[in-house]
């Protein structure tokens, strides 16, 4: 009997629960105050959604508020059920259960949009068709990122069947966080959704003709859901027309749909009747991000604005004021290759992915979201759900990781360096580095500190200050400064430390870098080869040769101990040619174009010529490597305009048996002929930093800087010290700068002054006991002397 009780007990509990499953929130209304819940009833009757601000759990009971649904529809296999929630409180937590007939539902919960211009999270994506591992993947990172709305573009299932489409919402049910936090949904028609019910039956959308608007904030982001697959022309354009005029208010702009204009895939055609009746308006308007589907690869532009001028493609031309698009699909449908690259495409690649945008009343920034790893990905806080989890794969391409569209009317912060100058020459040791950082619209939250890439420091408070203990070699430093809107902006210098010697590798970087300019002055910028010089193919029988080298990581003055450029032989040539080699005379010679061709620029006065042996097509050795221009390059480094990271331009010409009067030649790889093959200028030099030599005006002009023995008679006493610490300069000085900072790098004292008998006398009013650095800096800006004191 014992027996035959628990089991009746345990079969009991077993029909506790609703007969409900597919649980999805739609967005019919205004996100702050409305939401639509969606289901399936499985069986069971007379269901009904109880709700509250506060969690009761399972207990329906004590729910205080509850209603019965709005809409029933039987479609895709479904008995599909929506109950439209209006009149709720902004940016407020609700949790809810659906009992019935047969029992009660787990308990979840949504939380309302804000009513305010506060700052939202969106995931934008589609084409989650048929491939489910990277469907689930992406469904789990919906859960994990917990966005104020998902926009999802259209091919959810394959064929649009029953079948499918059960299993569709039961993949989406992991977009359900662990504690039961649901998101919206707001759902366009894609090309496998055979008509526009599948989309208002399955998601309760606000529009028969699945295209419709909904504002996040007071007037923050309006989300404009577009159809691709009916009359774009009439009807629809005329209501996107519409709604824009009157929400001319609205600060951000944002919008969706499936088929992309202008597809990144190849086999895709181009939808010229969006084009037709959207990009103008968009552009326009101010739509400033649009997501597209559809192609199942990765894609964003760079602002783009629609034009029939010169110079456009595919109808754009890049424009700063324009509209992205990003995209394309990628939630689970089989991946295509990205083949049909855009001159305004801003990055592109292969693979599952979706976008997850933020939107503040001063940007927009949106993410590429790579979602294979979704498992291993931590979760954002309820609190916080815009910090970024651990393991979150972002894609961060040669342009960035981060999309970021300004408002305009927000200005970013202004950032300048006060202690140090690009390419100014610092010994070994402990250095300050100052910056000036100012907001006009706001204030400045914290200012960045980067070395060589790296983090070291980030301050909060004005002077904006650090201290580095730099080694020999050349030092980048760069420093980010972030007003309260995030907004930022950067400034980088290099600078170079002590005494070093580098050997550089500099290969050619673009197909417009070297370049063969025929008789009359136009450039054959594409060939995959370079003959040096005659070539029948370009229709001349001799030509010019241009070869540009960027991002020369050299410091102004150094000396070259060696310089010369390697080839890769493209084909066989035996008979004697002579080449002659020249440079640019220009402190960063510029690319090479029509209107700034080979021949027309200025060279520097040493040439070399070089008779080159044999070559044997495909060896890159000693056979092919010029004489040594060290020379030339000498020129060029010690010119007034060098920097650090500027670019040099060689000429060749045919010399001799190389000249018009024959068809001797060898003929090298182009950068067309992949990057391996391309022209490389590699370059020795060694930098003591003690002098500059200014051969542009003739003259030897020498900065000097305290030789090492003079700079150790240099003291600072007592140490410890009370209340005045003296600085002996037995040198040849007649005003220094002493700067005192924290051992954390904070500066807390700056005092110029000038240098009487020798000896300065500062009283640097630090009240807490502890250990300091103080650092000496002359009137050029070097670093005299940097010193640990201890206040007593």
């Amino acid at each position: 009997m014992k027996k035959i009780y628990l089991l009746i007990v345990a079969l009991i509990g077993l029909q506790t629960y609703a007969s409900t499953d597919k649980y999805r929130l739609t967005l019919r209304d205004n996100p702050a105050t409305s939401i639509v819940i969606g289901w399936n009833q499985i069986s069971g009757n007379n269901p009904m959604v109880y709700f509250d601000t506060v969690d009761h759990g399972i207990n329906y009971t004590n729910y205080n508020y509850s209603k019965s649904p709005d809409r029933i529809i039987a479609y895709r296999g479904m008995n599909n059920h929506f109950i439209r929630l209006s009149g709720l409180s902004p940016d407020t937590a609700y949790y809810f259960v659906i009992k019935d007939s047969e029992g009660v539902s787990k308990r979840f919960w949504f939380k309302t949009a804000p009513q305010e211009n506060s700052r939202f999270s969106f995931i934008a994506g589609g084409d989650s068709r048929n491939n489910r591992t990277p469907r689930l993947n992406a469904n789990r990172l919906v859960a994990k990122l917990k966005p104020h709305a998902v926009l999802f573009g259209g091919d959810m299932t394959d064929n649009d069947s029953n079948s499918q489409w059960r299993t569709w919402f039961d993949d989406w049910q992991l977009t359900i966080a662990s504690d039961g936090r649901m998101f919206p949904i707001l759902a366009a028609r894609g090309n496998h959704e055979k008509s526009n019910n599948t989309i208002i039956n399955l998601f309760d959308v606000p529009s028969s003709g699945v295209h419709y608007a909904i504002t996040f904030g007071r007037n923050l982001v309006r989300t404009y859901t577009l159809n691709s697959l009916t009359a774009i022309s009439g009807d629809q354009t005329n209501w996107l027309k519409n709604d824009l005029n009157i929400n001319q208010e609205i600060i951000w702009k944002m919008a969706q749909y499936h088929f992309p204009m202008l597809p990144h895939v190849s086999s895709k055609i181009d939808n010229v009747i969006e084009y037709a009746n959207w990009a103008q308006l968009f552009y326009d308007k101010g739509v400033k991000l649009v997501i597209e589907c559809d192609a199942h690869t990765v894609k964003s532009t760079w602002p783009l604005r629609p034009s029939t001028s010169s110079g456009n493609e595919g109808g754009f031309i890049r424009d700063d004021d324009g509209t992205v698009y990003v995209g394309e699909g990628g939630w689970g449908a089989p991946l295509r290759d990205n083949d049909d690259i855009k001159g305004w495409t801003r990055d592109s690649g292969k693979f599952n992915q979706f976008k997850w945008i933020f939107v503040d009343e001063a940007k927009i920034e949106t993410r590429t979201i790579k979602v294979d790893n979704a498992i291993q990905v931590g979760e954002v806080s309820n609190h916080n759900v815009f910090e970024i989890p651990s393991n979150l794969d972002i894609w961060s391409p040669s342009n960035g990781s981060v999309i970021k569209i300004i408002n305009k009317a927000f200005s970013a912060p202004q950032v300048s360096f006060a202690t140090l100058q690009d390419g100014q020459h610092i010994p070994v040791g402990n250095t300050a580095i100052e910056v000036n950082a100012t907001d006009s619209d706001g204030k400045i939250d914290r200012v960045e500190f980067y070395i060589d890439e790296n983090l070291i420091d980030v301050d909060v408070a004005a002077p904006y200050s650090t201290l580095k203990n730099f080694t020999n070699g050349i030092h980048n430093i760069k420093v980010i400064a972030f007003d309260n809107h995030d907004l930022c902006s950067e400034k980088e210098i290099t600078v170079n430390v002590g005494q070093f010697s580098e050997n550089l590798t500099i290969p050619v970087a673009g197909g417009y870098d070297d370049v063969e300019e025929n008789f009359v002055g136009q450039l054959y910028v594409d060939s995959s080869d370079l003959e040096l010089v005659y070539d029948t193919t370009n229709l001349i029988s001799f030509q010019k040769v241009g070869i540009r080298f960027q991002n020369i990581v050299i410091p102004q003055g150094a000396i070259i101990n060696s310089a010369y450029i390697q080839f890769t032989a493209d084909e066989s040539h035996h008979k004697e040619a002579e080449l002659e080699f020249s440079l640019h005379d220009s402190d960063n010679s510029p690319l090479f174009s029509n209107e700034n061709n080979v021949s027309g620029r200025n060279v520097v006065s040493h040439k070399i010529r070089w008779k080159p042996r044999p070559w044997i097509a495909g060896q890159s050795g000693n056979d092919q490597r010029t004489p040594n221009l060290r020379e030339m390059v000498q020129q060029i480094v010690d010119k007034r305009g060098w920097s650090a990271g500027n670019n040099m331009s060689f000429i060749i010409r045919g010399k001799g048996k190389s000249s018009w009067r024959t068809k001797y030649k060898r003929v090298a790889s182009a950068y067309e002929s992949g990057e391996n093959k391309a022209a490389k200028l590699i370059v020795n030099y060694t930098f003591k930093g003690n002098s500059r030599i200014n051969k542009e005006a003739q003259i030897s002009t020498i900065t000097t800087t305290p030789l090492d023995t003079e700079l150790h008679k240099i003291k600072i006493y007592p140490n410890p010290f009370d209340e005045a610490l003296n600085i002996l300069i037995p040198i040849a000085q007649d005003e220094i700068h002493v700067e005192i900072y924290s051992a954390n790098g904070k500066r807390l004292f700056s005092k110029k002054t000038q240098i009487k008998n020798n000896m300065v006398s500062i009283r640097p009013e630090i009240l807490d006991k502890g250990m300091y650095v103080i650092q000496v800096i002359d009137k050029n800006g070097y670093s005299l002397i940097t010193k640990r004191v201890v206040k007593k």
